[in-house]
Order: structure tokens, then C-alpha cells, then sequence
């Protein structure tokens, strides 16, 4: 008896979840003009994808949430861009509820140089 209500206990309390956020056309992390959208740009890296998580045990966060645009300009930073194109964002969350939740964003897009 204990064997077969042992799997149903665990589908109760363990889940996935996904979530789409949305695409966007063009996202930087710092302020840029309009212009610099029209000039002669470059595509430094294509598909490119960062993640970010939180986990919480027992519905106390273990780290901050952490924020999208940080998770931005550190993939930009990284591949020496000036903004992201073609952008798309994902939310991931794993949990075992109350024990355990894992949340993950993650942020995929292509990254643009300007020629100045």
C-alpha cells in the first residue's frame, strides 16, 4: 500500500512549471540613442543565452532574485557589444513544494557592436 500511494504523494508535491516572457526587438542595460540603431552596426555573437536562478528552501529565498538586466550586461559585457537584438525570455521553475524551488530566467538573443 505504502509503495503504490508513494508515487502519487510525490505528483502532488513535485512540479515544473515554464513560462515565455516575451520576444523583444532591442535591449541594452545602459542608455543608448536611437541613432546607434540605424548606423552601420555588427552582429558580434549570434544566439547567444545567459541564466539566472533563485532557489528558496522551505519559502526562504537562499540568494537575492536576481535581476534581468544585471543577467544583460554581463552576457553583452562578455562578448564586448554594445546592445541585444531578437531577444527572448524564459522563466524555468522547479519545485518540491514546501521544501524546495529553483526559478530560472534565461535571456537569448544576438549581440550588436556599433561602428562609431
Amino acid at each position: 500500500m505504502i509503495k503504490k500511494c508513494l508515487p502519487t504523494f510525490l505528483i502532488i508535491f513535485l512540479s515544473c512549471c515554464g513560462t515565455h516572457h516575451g520576444n523583444y526587438a532591442v535591449i541594452s542595460s545602459s542608455p543608448m540613442s536611437l541613432y546607434n540603431l540605424a548606423s552601420n552596426n555588427e552582429i558580434v555573437a549570434e544566439q547567444v543565452s545567459n541564466s539566472v536562478d533563485q532557489s528558496k528552501i522551505l519559502f526562504i529565498p537562499l540568494n537575492k532574485k536576481p535581476k534581468i538586466d544585471n543577467a544583460i550586461a554581463k552576457i553583452v559585457k562578455k562578448y564586448h557589444g554594445d546592445y541585444m537584438t531578437n531577444i527572448s525570455i524564459e522563466e524555468k521553475s522547479v519545485s518540491f513544494l514546501p521544501l524546495y524551488q529553483k526559478i530560472t530566467w534565461t535571456i537569448t538573443g544576438d549581440i550588436i557592436r556599433v561602428h562609431k
